[in-house]
């Protein structure tokens, strides 16, 4: 008997299974629309490094949301995220946003910090009263409002939206122009008005905040992920994917163990948050959002003039200067905030506690005020929001479509 059987030929092998044909045609009819979301993703992110250089505020966010919305319209992909990326998404966006807790640079703000702590407060309390306003005059639900105008974590916050049954699309497009507004106007107005005799400004500044692409970094940012996400979903916390890794983050960096999350993560992650934004447009929701613009525009000023009442307001019962408390209670746009008080000779250390504790406050705190809020109006939490057709036909413009 020989020690190897011989080799079959091809009449002698063992016709294909079904369920083997079937695979194999699965991967045959998978394989270009993985090579359409590789292609993709590579264009986005280019893109959004480009939009960086240029000085664009959420530049990777952005730029997915544009390349999604064409890629939705064109039809070139006919499935949406798979929801396991989104998921991960969302926990490295909680990772980054618990990193900014910083215990040190809280203590180190002093008796200045506990005004300031009000302030952001009540920017919190202003925010949620203009979108609940909004909601009641634009036909938008109550839920999609009030976190399109939440001031700070645009991208935290638009990563939640789905998970609370508002309509991320409208949430993305009103936290994008609110933080526009903040990041053009912050240091036009600091340079012209608030410190006329400062130099060294651009209209945009660099990242502020280090970033580590060690291999302690991703250790880190995977470790923190994972565990923040069963964590969130084990307390049962409204979007626990997010939540759970800014609780974890935070309290390991208090501990003085963490470590900022690798760039290129954290890109890639915003990247996935705005694809999957943008995937859910359709032509009626462009036309719908072009309508809202102006009354975004103006709620989102009004929000951001009343936030620089109360840095004036402050100042008048402390010795923190104008500059420094407008700074630190600018609703939005943390880095180029950071940037634009560097270039001043502002205190960069209070301004940076104070935005990180207003980003750490609206993303953890905004999410829960609204359920509390409409779970007491109604008795329960309402389920996904309705299309704004269901609305009064009277006070609003064309609907946006329910998502696909």
């Amino acid at each position: 008997m020989p020690l190897f059987p011989p080799s079959r030929t091809a009449e002698q092998s063992p016709a294909p299974t079904p369920a083997s044909e079937g695979a194999a045609a699965r991967l045959r009819a998978a394989a270009p629309r993985t090579a359409v979301w590789v292609a993709l993703a590579a264009v986005v992110w280019f893109t959004g490094k480009a939009a960086e250089e240029i000085g664009l505020p959420a530049p990777h966010l952005l730029s997915a949301v544009l390349w999604g919305i064409t890629a939705a319209l064109s039809g070139l992909l006919p499935t949406g995220m798979p929801p396991r990326i989104h998921t991960a998404a969302q926990a490295v966006v909680g990772v980054v946003i618990g990193t900014y807790f910083d215990v040190h640079a809280l203590r180190a703000s002093g008796p200045a910090l506990l005004p300031l702590l009000a302030v952001t407060l009540a920017t919190l309390a202003l925010s949620l009263a203009a979108g609940f306003t909004f909601a009641r005059r634009s036909p938008i639900d109550e839920r999609t409002a009030a976190l399109g105008m939440v001031a700070g974590g645009s991208a935290a916050i638009v990563a939640t939206a789905r998970d609370l049954g508002a309509d991320a699309r409208v949430v993305a497009f009103m936290q994008y122009v609110r933080l526009t507004l903040v990041v053009l106007s912050t240091p036009l107005l600091v340079r012209f008005l608030l410190a006329p005799h400062s130099a060294g400004f651009g209209l945009l500044g660099a990242d502020e905040i280090e970033v580590e692409n060690s291999l302690a970094g991703y250790a880190f940012l995977a470790a923190a992920a994972i565990a923040g996400g069963v964590l969130g979903v084990r307390l049962r916390l409204p979007a626990g994917a997010l939540l759970g890794p800014v609780l974890l983050a935070a309290a390991v960096t208090a501990a003085g163990y963490g470590s900022q999350p690798p760039e290129l993560a954290r890109e890639l992650a915003f990247t996935v948050i705005g694809l999957e934004v943008g995937l859910r447009f359709t032509r009626d929701t462009l036309r719908t959002l072009g309508r809202l613009l102006p009354k975004v525009l103006l709620y989102s000023a009004a929000t951001t003039a009343a936030c620089g009442l109360l840095a004036w307001a402050v100042t008048a019962f402390t010795h923190i200067t104008l500059v420094d408390a407008y700074l630190a209670t600018t609703p939005g746009g943390i880095n180029a905030v950071l940037a634009t008080a560097s270039a001043s000779g502002a205190n960069v250390t209070l301004v940076f506690a104070v935005q990180a504790l207003r980003l750490f406050l609206m993303v953890l705190a905004a999410p829960a005020l609204i359920r509390w809020i409409l779970r007491r109006r109604t008795g329960a939490y309402p389920g996904p929001a309705a299309p704004p057709a269901d609305r009064d036909a009277s006070q609003a413009p064309a609907p946006v479509p329910a998502e696909r």
